[in-house]
């Protein structure tokens, strides 16, 4: 049967329907408005995804100034089946997993936007028009008014014409307002996941803007607006994992990623990837249903995938998806969040994966070279986790995840001798501080890595090229002595920073006993108003906290706030100058602790010497 043969006779079992019971024309018209306005906002993915569902391969739109859209594909024409599923209310021909969509309801979001749509397909015309189809309800025999009849329900204008675009379909929506336009943007994560679609081409206001996705084997590329986003595709048993290859893909990403139905939600997950699966969502589209079964097997198959990439140091993707993790927002608090999120469900079934594999490397409290990860883990470890800047990134990854902790002393005790100074260095230091934290002497093994740089000369203060300052001119005070003969003569860090720096022009007073949120207060040696927080430290970069107190005057208190680190002791003492507030500090919230951490800070002061 030709497909307007099956319009027409769908047109006359709607009108003997009506006849039969007119008021529920009217009931459908009130659901069909409640439909289309939880739909609304998704117009342009349930076109999209009914062209991906028909196998288009492109999709063509134009918006002119009056607001009318022109959406057509080159997929599947229509059956008489298809027609029938737009008119029915749930009556789709399509099934859930063949298909992205399957409920028979996204076609009629546009009721919320259009006046009137016309479709054109299989050398068939026919319209959708409250007013036409009112008016053929009330020829049949029974008035209508427009209210009391769905946009999207009967046929009219029913023509036979070739279709001017040749095979698929095309739809011609008028709107209810120029105001109100048919169609939102289109986000470029939505072509991740179709099956068929791999252009969009958009012409509006004289421009023209097309999305594009180029798949080739499990890369895959997303081209819009002169932009390229690089993607890898990972697939599980019910879930699809994007992990993304560039800074234009992890924009699209963000931090916290994204979770899609095939099409893109509002939902994250946590970690800067993208995962997609055949999961229930609300009415809307917009949310996942998180408690369903069916979305906690996509949530834990994608979390498997992610993790068998992060245990895996052969894997191709091992250092990225190591990459990724240490750009995600602090799993610590998105896991200890209240309430059932998509984003903590993907987050907790990553870190029950991760506490139950076997991973051949572990999490090192310093930094270590490429040259020395190779020696301490011959099985292989994420290099992102051991540089410089992420030290503080991967602990907080550790603890969320239940990452192993390398153990210093019996790690590096077999190959200590073979590592590079820095490490040799940074290891001994770490024991060193560490013994002195619990209160206890060094076992052998810690003894062996501890003598291995004990003929080495003396430990040189500071790893980073820090900038030096010139001598301030003396205001007040001659200088007489060096800032570590200060510190020998004075018990306290606080004493000896106001004496060194008050023989140097500037005019503090000690004001460390009143709870103020800094030691030191006064003016500088330019005469600007100044505090200075006093902090010990035994050598550059080692961790120091700031609490609540210091931190909120640092906001709140007029004048320059300042650091002044003093670091070591005895004839190696010397002090430095530290803006808390500079941008590029790096920092760690450490919420259970109620305090701040500084660690990678000693490229950000300047040293103040004779």
């Amino acid at each position: 049967m030709e497909l307007i043969d099956a319009v027409l006779g769908l047109q006359d079992d709607l009108v003997a329907e009506y006849r039969q019971a007119a008021g529920m024309f009217g009931e459908l018209a009130r659901i069909e408005a409640l439909l289309a306005e939880t739909y609304r906002d998704r117009v342009q993915y349930e076109l999209l995804q009914n062209s991906d569902d028909a196998g288009s391969r492109s999709v063509e739109i134009e918006v002119s100034s009056s607001g009318r859209v022109v959406w057509r594909n080159d997929g599947r024409a229509m059956t008489g089946d298809d027609a029938s599923a737009l008119c029915r209310s749930a009556s789709s021909t399509k099934t859930r997993g063949d298909t992205i969509g399957y409920r028979g309801i996204g076609f009629k979001s546009l009721a919320a936007v259009a006046s009137r749509i016309t479709v054109a397909t299989a050398g068939c015309a026919f319209t959708f028009d409250r007013q036409a189809a009112a008016e053929l309800l009330t020829t049949a025999g029974h008035h209508a008014g427009i209210h009391d009849v769905p946009l999207v329900r009967l046929p009219t204008a029913v023509t036979r014409t070739p279709n001017p675009f040749g095979a698929g379909v095309t739809f011609t929506i008028d709107p209810h307002s120029p105001n109100l336009p048919v169609l939102g943007p289109i986000d470029p994560i939505a072509l991740l996941f179709l099956r068929t679609i791999e252009s969009v081409t958009i012409h509006t206001d004289g421009r023209t803007h097309q999305y594009r996705a180029v798949r080739n084997e499990q890369q895959l590329e997303l081209h819009w607006d002169d932009r390229v986003a690089h993607f890898v595709v990972l697939t599980g048993t019910s879930a699809t994992v994007a992990l993304p290859l560039n800074a234009q893909a992890v924009s699209l990403c963000t931090a916290r990623g994204r979770l899609a139905c095939f099409l893109p939600l509002n939902d994250r997950i946590g970690a800067p990837l993208v995962v997609s699966g055949d999961l229930l969502t609300d009415p809307s589209r917009t949310h996942a249903t998180v408690a369903d079964p069916s979305t906690t097997a996509v949530l834990q198959d994608a979390a498997a995938i992610l993790a068998n990439e992060l245990r895996n140091p052969a894997s191709a993707w091992f250092d990225r998806a190591w990459e990724l993790m240490t750009i995600m927002e602090d799993p610590r608090s998105l896991l200890a969040t209240g309430g059932i999120s998509a984003e903590q469900s993907f987050l907790t079934a990553l870190r029950e994966e991760l506490r139950h594999a076997s991973i051949p490397f572990a999490v090192a409290p310093f930094a270590v070279p490429d040259e020395d990860l190779t020696i301490i883990f011959p099985a292989g470890a994420p290099r992102a986790l051991y540089d410089q800047t992420n030290i503080g990134t991967a602990r907080a990854l550790r603890v969320a995840f239940g990452l192993p902790n390398l153990d210093v002393g019996p790690v590096l005790g077999q190959v200590v001798t073979s590592l590079s100074p820095a490490t040799q260095s940074a290891a001994a230091q770490y024991v060193t501080e560490h013994l002195r934290a619990l209160g206890r002497s060094a076992t052998p093994v810690e003894q062996m890595v501890l003598d291995t740089i004990q003929n080495a000369a003396p430990a040189e203060l500071g790893h980073c090229a820090a900038e030096r300052a010139e001598p301030a001119p003396p205001r007040q005070v001659a200088l007489r002595e060096g800032f570590a003969d200060v510190m020998q003569r004075w018990r306290t860090a606080e004493v000896a920073v106001m004496d060194w720096l008050n023989a140097r022009g500037w005019d503090l007073k000690d004001v460390s006993k009143q709870n103020l949120g800094y030691d030191l207060v006064g003016v500088d040696n330019t005469g600007i108003a100044v505090m200075l927080e006093v902090k010990k430290v035994d050598r550059p970069d080692a961790r120091f906290s700031m609490t609540n107190n210091e931190m909120g005057a640092i906001e709140a208190e007029p004048g320059q706030y300042l650091l002044a680190i003093v670091i070591g002791d005895g004839r190696y003492a010397r002090l430095m100058l530290l803006d808390p507030k500079d941008r590029a500090l790096p920092r760690e919230r450490v919420c259970r602790a109620w305090e701040w951490q500084f660690t990678a800070w000693a490229e950000y002061g300047q040293f103040v010497d004779e």
